[in-house]
C-alpha cells in the first residue's frame, strides 16, 4: 500500500512538473515573439529610408548577434 501511495505521490509530482515546464515554454515563446516582432518593426522603419545606403546603415546598426 506504501508502494501505491508513492507512485501516485511520484505522478503527481511529475504531472505538476510538466505543468510548470509548459507554462515556462509557452511564457518564453510569448516573449520571443515580442521581441521578433519589435526587430520587424525597426526593420520596417529602416526601409522607409530612401536611398539604399541608408537602408543597409540603418539594418547595419540594428544586427543584433542571436543565441541560437
Amino acid at each position: 500500500m506504501t508502494l501505491v501511495a508513492a507512485l501516485i505521490g511520484l505522478l503527481i509530482m511529475m504531472a505538476m512538473l510538466m505543468m510548470w515546464v509548459v507554462e515556462f515554454q509557452v511564457e518564453a515563446a510569448r516573449e520571443r515573439r515580442l521581441s521578433e516582432a519589435v526587430a520587424r518593426e525597426a526593420a520596417a522603419r529602416c526601409h522607409e529610408n530612401a536611398p539604399l545606403e541608408a537602408v543597409n546603415a540603418c539594418l547595419k546598426k540594428l544586427a543584433v548577434p542571436f543565441n541560437r
